[in-house]
């Protein structure tokens, strides 16, 4: 068990912008939004922070998840290729989300907080529902319809885990991108409920620092092997720079490593298409703002899983306009397509987000003979809780 983890957004200070002002956002001003130990965390500046000994315990009972070859898989894509998985698909959430999860319920406990209100298209409220359990937190999720119409058991496990959970319809506002319209929802309820605490379930930096142990872990259990390639999908950046970050903060520091590669969906380009600017997850001036890539709105309505946020974690914006994340966008049907194939090869089947990243290792086995590429992957149905 790792006993630090990499806070990439040490190499993006003051990008933690004041909704107000538009300048960087002091401690004081963050921890009258955020639980104080959270607010510390979005303003570190140590390139590497200490897991708490309850942590490393808590993390313990599912970490290390597998990580093995997919064989078969690499077989049928051809070119030569092999293929790594990480299977964040063993955690309690069966997805990457409940590293997150437990690292903010914990902090969220220390600090005393005692209900925590969030947005969510299903799978982070269920594993923030799991650990949030563990410390006696009522958790309140607010979901758009449509996430929940593609995916309907997803209140029903987010209700099982304890959480109680609010359904955000299109015609209560005039916002099309359902992140926003559900983080408005919480962010209206959160102010008219005195001890509660608004938590995002992406993007900043308190969410995105311990995914970072699934790369550490990854390279660790790599052994001498270098992949050539890292693949992660990206809506707000944590499943990207989560399987990707050990290797970025090497490059960062002027060392070599394998290229990183970004699958977006083709109606959220997040980060082949987004502008850089000051953006917030909700638009009524409540939560920071981040100096990062940002789109307007999403190119259309079709449900995408978890890769429809409109703004990306500034790591992810600083590596890419460095030169150091590629990008490769990815239609539905194509991420479909993949993951139908790692079903019949693999015998597994996968989330959607996890989908648009086997369409990205296909292609990056195509772009050359013997590429061996590292990919970390999403369960898909029942989180493991309730299997």
């Amino acid at each position: 068990m790792f006993n630090t983890l990499l806070n990439l957004a040490a190499y993006c200070p003051n990008t933690v912008l004041d909704p107000e002002t538009g300048n960087p956002i002091t401690l004081d001003r963050l921890a009258a939004v955020l639980p104080p130990s959270l607010a510390e965390l979005e303003l570190s500046t140590d390139p590497v922070v200490p897991v708490p000994e309850p942590l490393r315990e808590s993390f313990a009972r599912y970490r290390p998840t597998p990580l093995f070859e997919a064989t078969a898989f690499a077989e049928a894509v051809g070119n030569g290729c092999r293929v790594f998985v990480k299977d964040e698909g063993a955690t309690p959430s069966g997805n990457h989300k409940a590293n997150s999860a437990w690292w903010v319920a914990y902090h969220c406990a220390q600090d005393g907080t005692a209900k925590i209100t969030t947005e969510t298209t299903g799978n982070w409220g269920i594993a923030l529902a799991l650990a949030a359990a563990e410390f006696d937190i009522e958790v309140l999720c607010f979901i758009d319809e449509a996430s929940l119409r593609a995916r309907p058991d997803r209140a029903e496990l987010m209700r099982a885990a304890g959480a109680r959970v609010e359904v955000v319809h299109p015609e209560d506002s005039g916002q099309f991108d359902p992140l926003v319209l559900s983080a408005n929802h919480a962010v209206d309820y959160t102010r008219r409920q005195p001890g509660a605490r608004y938590v995002f379930g992406s993007v900043y930096n308190y969410f995105i620092l311990p995914q970072t142990i699934v790369g550490l872990e990854a390279r660790e259990q790599l052994g001498e092997l270098r992949p050539d390639v890292v693949v992660g999908s990206c809506g707000g950046g944590a499943n990207l720079l989560g399987i990707s970050g050990a290797f970025l903060a090497d490059r960062l520091a002027g060392s070599d490593g394998p290229e990183v590669v970004c699958a977006e969906s083709e109606l959220c380009p997040i980060v082949s298409k987004g502008v850089l600017g000051q953006y917030s997850i909700d638009n009524q001036g409540f939560y920071p703002k981040l100096h990062t890539y940002g789109l307007e709105r999403l190119l259309g309505a079709d449900y995408i899983g978890g890769l429809g946020s409109t703004i990306v974690a500034a790591p992810v914006a600083r590596c890419h306009a460095e030169g150091l994340i590629r990008t490769t966008t990815v239609s539905i049907g194509q991420a479909q397509a993949a993951a139908a194939l790692f079903a019949r090869t693999e015998g597994r089947r996968v989330a959607l987000e996890t989908g648009y990243q086997l369409a990205a290792v296909i292609a990056e086995a195509r772009r050359g003979p013997g590429r061996s590429i590292l990919v970390n992957i999403s369960s898909i149905g029942q989180a493991a809780m309730f299997a």
